[in-house]
């Protein structure tokens, strides 16, 4: 990432805690930021309170489609669905050719991965590799074909954050709740 995209994305993350209202929904510094009616009328109520408090702590969520983000190009053989980049507090939710139920289902899986990070950082201890007992637990919760996902498109570290995140990426008002308790 260059200097310029750190230090725009720097500033929308501060408007963001400063403004929040004035900019969900909209351009900012030629940015554009999601709202819950970004993600259809089904899952407005929780997209919703879930934008609002990702802005509250500083995480705003950007359009990776209005905003021409590379990585949420469609490659070959995968599709990027979203993304959260703890280092710069930022998230953004691919758009392109994605239906919005999906699009809600990656807003909950990044917000997990938000939660995560408030929680004990991003590779916290709470999260212990693939031999841990809380890693088993959770995979043991999750479809074959999620955990087949996992292993085949993380990296091996990676395996018990993403766990988790996909065995709560369909449950957005128990997250949008979790995330409340890093709000207030």
């Amino acid at each position: 990432m260059n200097t310029f995209t750190k230090i725009t994305l720097g500033t929308v993350t501060t408007l963001a805690t400063i403004v929040p209202s004035a900019m969900a929904g909209y351009q900012v510094e030629g940015y554009h930021l999601m709202d819950g009616n970004d993600f259809g009328n089904n899952n407005k109520a929780v997209a919703t309170q879930i934008v609002k408090n990702l802005t509250e702590v500083g995480v705003p969520v950007l359009d990776g489609g209005k905003n021409n983000i590379e990585a949420c190009h469609p490659q070959e053989d995968r599709q990027t669905l979203g993304f959260y980049v703890p280092s710069h507090n930022f998230m953004v939710v691919c758009t392109d050719g994605i239906p919005t139920d999906l699009q809600m289902e990656t807003l909950v899986h990044e917000t997990v991965h938000v939660i995560q990070d408030a929680r004990d950082g991003i590779e916290n201890d709470t999260l212990v590799g693939p031999k841990g007992q809380y890693y088993k637990n959770v995979v043991s919760a999750l479809s074959p074909l999620k955990e087949q996902t996992i292993t085949s498109l993380y990296d091996r570290e990676d395996w018990a954050i993403e766990a988790e995140a996909f065995l709560f990426e369909s449950h957005g008002q128990v997250v949008a709740n979790e995330l409340e308790t890093f709000v207030f």
